[in-house]
């Protein structure tokens, strides 16, 4: 079930549910400049079959949600957590399980910081309470004088080698694309290419501006950290994180398990993104934690 939710600034944002309203909701929200499609169909429809009503939505500026004049109305990560409310309340959810991935899960932090009465649990996904190391190094800045670490270098010669020579034909570009995104996979896997590729070939006829997406870039870089806010966060909550990592090393997901009270940490041996290729294994681990009414003990380390 597709539905358009209205925001309080005026944007629209396209959301999709699957299963029944009366089960117990999750909402999923999905990373810089990403779809909501990139929560896999087959990954939310087996959500759902467990008994979960699951909504996953477009950010503004991507896929079928409004655009933004940048310049004009510009927004940080508070905004993007005002549209994921509102993508609950749209769906008439005073409270859901809030799953987060890379930029998602910092909205969904701010979520649980700032809306605790709207977040049953939270899993965090390949997130960080400090996106700074990685828009510093990115950006070309120096990202020393950071508690924790920056992307790894082969990502940064990624994006230095497509800056210095930038792909022109549409080919190429596609090319270019998949190889940024076997970068974020890492870990022992196979990179997914069939998958990934049919997914951008999806992802680009949904949208009538592709580049609007860097906005996310921009709203993120404006926004400041959460290393003390996660301190307060009170739901119970599982860290999922790569043992690969390359843009958000381990010791993010490890410093969010240690200064989130009582939270879990379930390491794979992937990198930042899971989609297609540790469906499986994210999929257990998120219905064995929502199955489980135990109060976990600080910092609990499970291995895969």
């Amino acid at each position: 079930m597709e539905k358009t939710i209205r925001t309080t600034d005026g944007l629209s944002l396209w959301s999709e549910a699957f299963g029944q309203p009366g089960d117990r909701p999750i909402l999923l929200i999905m990373g810089a400049m990403n779809q909501g499609i990139f929560w896999p169909d087959a990954f939310c429809r087996r959500l759902a079959s467990l008994g979960y009503y699951v909504i996953r939505y477009d950010h503004r500026d991507t896929g079928q949600s409004s655009t933004v004049d940048f310049q004009t109305q510009p927004y940080r990560l508070a905004e993007l957590t005002q549209d994921a409310l509102a993508v609950l309340h749209g769906h008439q959810l005073p409270k859901a399980t809030v799953v987060g991935l890379s930029m998602g899960g910092y909205i969904a932090q701010l979520l649980a910081i700032e809306h605790p009465e709207a977040v049953d649990r939270l899993v965090l996904i390949s997130s960080s309470a400090d996106q700074r190391p990685y828009m510093a190094a990115t950006m070309g800045q120096p990202a020393v004088d950071f508690a924790l670490p920056g992307p790894g270098a082969a990502l940064l010669d990624y994006i230095r080698a497509t800056l210095a020579q930038p792909p022109e034909s549409a080919a190429a570009i596609e090319q270019n694309v998949l190889t940024g995104w076997a970068l974020t996979y890492g870990g022992r896997r196979e990179f997914p290419r069939a998958q990934v590729t049919a997914a951008l070939h999806r992802a680009a006829g949904r949208t009538s501006n592709p580049l609007a997406a860097v906005h996310h870039a921009l709203a993120v870089a404006a926004s400041p950290d959460r290393l003390k806010g996660i301190q307060s966060i009170a739901a119970p909550t599982l860290v999922i994180h790569g043992r690969a990592d390359s843009l958000l090393p381990l010791a993010h997901g490890e410093y969010l398990a240690r200064h989130i009270p009582g939270a879990r940490l379930q390491l794979f041996d992937m990198g930042h993104s899971f989609m297609w290729s540790w469906d499986d294994e994210v999929l257990a681990s998120l219905a064995a934690f929502l199955a489980d009414h135990s109060i976990a003990p600080p910092f609990q380390t499970n291995h895969d």
